[in-house]
């Protein structure tokens, strides 16, 4: 009882008083928006553009997570400066995929290209 209460209280105290994106609601804070977004990734995203905008929070098993669900935001979030945004921190876990020296593990002036180009195609 007292967890929820500070919970919602925390998620109303946010929407009033933040410029941050909205929230997306969810009755076990613990566990999130996991299932939905768990389920039908797609379909998450679309109901979140839907119920909140381009853009907007959910938790996903205790992590913020901010999507952007509309490319006119790419720019102005791959064109930060790091001292704004450190995306090489965030985005390790895709180096895997897309091998090194790619994008948030090239040196700094192939990556600044290489944002370039996937921010205005």
């Amino acid at each position: 009882g007292t967890l929820y209460a500070i919970y919602l209280v925390n998620a109303l105290a946010r929407k009033l008083f933040s410029k941050a994106p909205p929230v997306w609601f969810s009755m076990v804070p613990e566990l999130g928006t996991l299932v939905s977004f768990g389920k039908n990734p797609v379909n998450f995203l679309v109901d979140g553009r839907h119920k909140y905008g381009d853009i907007f929070t959910a938790n996903i098993l205790g992590k913020k997570m901010t999507f952007m669900t509309h490319p006119r935001m790419h720019k102005d979030f791959f064109m930060r400066m790091d001292t704004e945004l450190s995306p090489r921190e965030v985005y390790k876990f895709v180096i895997p995929v897309f091998r090194r020296g790619i994008v948030y593990d090239a040196e700094s002036v192939i990556m600044s290209q290489q944002l370039k180009f996937v921010a205005t195609g």
